[in-house]
């Protein structure tokens, strides 16, 4: 035998190996493509529904999502507001998920916030007396706070929810309220941003 002849069975060896790696290699690139596209999805999901990196009040942290609102994952509203909305109705489904926070130019603050089982969305309202929230002051009902259940999600990022005549309409860009009285107050912080 010549060294000639041997070589188709050391080359057929070789090529069975390098068809082996190349489909291998082509299950791997072809899983990092799958992969890719899915995140790509998930990140267009995230951002049509207005999830994304935001400045987040101190103190405010958990979130999930229905036909109810988007919610932030992982953002949980402040305690004092789950613990207020729980005496009002001892059904609600704690924690409250963070669906919108707006702080305005004149002094005020709103959380839209979500029972954690997706049945029910809170407003809180909070016209500071001397600092914000996240400086201390707590709203206080009938001073300078506002809890009331039932909060309307109305698409396109707006919620509202009405008190005794009065709708307050919540957006990343302002506060609006109609009925008793009648204002906007534009956003300075939005979480998630507008």
């Amino acid at each position: 035998m010549s060294r000639y002849e041997a070589g188709p069975a050391q080359g057929s060896s070789r090529t069975f190996t390098v068809v082996l790696l190349s489909l291998l290699i082509l299950t791997v690139v072809g899983a990092l493509f799958g992969y890719v596209i899915g995140r790509r999805d998930i990140d267009e999901d995230k951002s049509a529904s207005g999830n994304g990196p935001s400045a987040v009040p101190p103190g405010v942290t958990s979130a999930a999502a229905t036909r109810k609102a988007p919610s932030l994952p992982g953002i949980r509203c402040p305690e004092f507001i789950g613990e207020a909305a729980k005496t009002l109705d001892g059904n609600t489904a704690l924690p409250l998920m963070l669906v919108q926070y707006i702080r305005t130019a004149k002094g005020r603050e709103v959380w839209i916030c979500q029972e954690s089982d997706g049945s029910g969305l809170w407003y809180q309202g909070h016209d500071r007396k001397q600092d914000f929230y996240d400086g201390g002051e707590l709203p206080q009902e009938g001073v300078n706070g506002l809890l009331r259940p039932g909060a309307q999600a109305r698409g396109n990022r707006t919620w509202t929810v009405t008190n005794e005549g009065t709708t307050y309409t919540v957006t990343p860009s302002a506060l609006k309220v109609t009925g008793g009285q009648n204002f906007t107050d534009t956003a300075i912080q939005a979480n998630p941003p507008a």
